[in-house]
């Protein structure tokens, strides 16, 4: 997936970053290497993946409460995908915001099990995946937000280590992406205007 940056772009992102910071509730944005339990966090999930998961400080954004944790070149990333990272993880802010910090980390990332089947985790992730798809639609065109590459992408991640193998079954995934996209489709998402020939 290629994002064409350009001063919009940036500005888009920008102003992203202040409309979180001026909520009612702030979200803040902190990069991952200054915080001891994002380090922990990072050793624990090697250890249990059984070194799947090896970038979660250096490629993986991160979100408790209405804190976002972002690696720390987070600023070299290219605007549209920061932007599209930011709208996937304030659906994050926003399950924290609905059930609590103590419901919303047990059902994250025990119940009904912390690997292999981890039902609630899928669900939270479906949600904000589906914002993630959204957000490339408006920027990239639908054409990017159906690519096999951003699908497969997902269906990996789902099924992998990234998320300690939190729902083993790739059809599922592919065709709830594919209802996401349908569901975008049907509310007329603002997307992107395919360039002229």
């Amino acid at each position: 997936m290629k994002a064409i940056d350009t001063r919009e772009a940036r500005l888009r992102l920008d102003t992203y970053i202040e409309e979180l910071a001026r909520r009612p509730h702030p979200v803040r944005i902190v990069r991952k290497g200054g915080c001891w339990h994002q380090r922990c966090a990072a050793a624990g999930l090697k250890l249990v993946t059984f070194g799947g998961q090896r970038t979660y400080l250096t490629h993986y954004v991160t979100t408790l409460g209405r804190t976002i944790y972002v690696p720390d070149d987070f600023d070299t990333w290219s605007p549209t995908r920061a932007w599209q990272i930011l709208r996937h993880e304030l659906v994050h802010v926003a399950q924290f915001e609905r059930y609590g910090w103590g419901l919303m980390i047990l059902l994250y990332g025990v119940l009904p099990l912390p690997l292999g089947l981890s039902w609630f985790r899928a669900r939270f992730e479906m949600e904000a995946y589906a914002e993630t798809l959204r957000a490339v639609a408006e920027s990239e065109g639908m054409d990017v937000a159906r690519s096999i590459e951003l699908r497969e992408e997902i269906v990996r991640r789902f099924t992998g280590p990234d998320y300690a193998w939190m729902w083993p079954f790739p059809g599922m995934v592919r065709r709830w992406i594919a209802e996401a996209l349908a569901r975008i489709e049907r509310e007329g998402v603002a997307v992107k205007a395919e360039p002229s020939a």
